[in-house]
């Protein structure tokens, strides 16, 4: 075989490895970036339909009517959906911070006065508060929900300025923020 044989020859091999080792790295990049989408996703649904239970425990009755019973049995429903993707996508961290919350809501739900609906309801904002941080975690944003950067915290207490704070309730809610 000449030189230029085994130059066709070289070539040949190496654009098989390289099309090999592009499509085995690009592979498992999809495969990273469909998982996190999904994982997002379920994060996002489970917590809206939590945000949703509460919103509706806050504004129906004590015990609830049919309607309002319903309407929280079908974000229940929902939460119990996503925590089924969770389980599958998701650290045991998050699992059980998911599970906590779910189990939250049930008292939400079943609190039979309105001081122990009230105390329900804080609960279960802690639970959530609990769920993001479990899902910054496991998602790699490991920055405290509600903190601001390392450079920016440092400057505003510098300043005597409080720390940044989530939006209440219904600032929240009026701004679409999902936590």
């Amino acid at each position: 075989m000449d030189a230029g044989g085994y130059a066709a020859w070289a070539a040949a091999v190496t654009s098989v490895a390289t099309l090999v080792v592009t499509t085995v790295v690009g592979g498992r990049r999809e495969n990273r970036l469909w998982a996190r989408e999904a994982l997002t996703d379920a994060f996002v649904a489970f917590l809206t339909a939590s945000w949703q239970h509460s919103d509706l425990a806050k504004v129906s009755a004590t015990p609830p009517d049919t309607s309002s019973a319903e309407a929280m049995a079908g974000q229940y429903g929902e939460m119990r959906n996503q925590l089924t993707r969770l389980r599958l996508l998701s650290p045991p961290d998050v699992v059980r911070a998911g599970e906590a919350l779910l189990r939250l809501q049930r008292t939400v739900q079943n609190a039979g006065s309105a001081s122990e609906r009230t105390e329900a309801l804080a609960a279960a904002a802690a639970g959530r508060h609990d769920m993001v941080s479990a899902a910054q975690k496991a998602m790699g944003l490991r920055r405290p929900w509600g903190a601001a950067p390392r450079g920016l915290r440092s400057a505003s207490t510098t300043r005597g300025l409080p720390e940044p704070r989530q939006p209440s309730g219904s600032a929240r809610a009026r701004a679409g923020e999902v936590s």
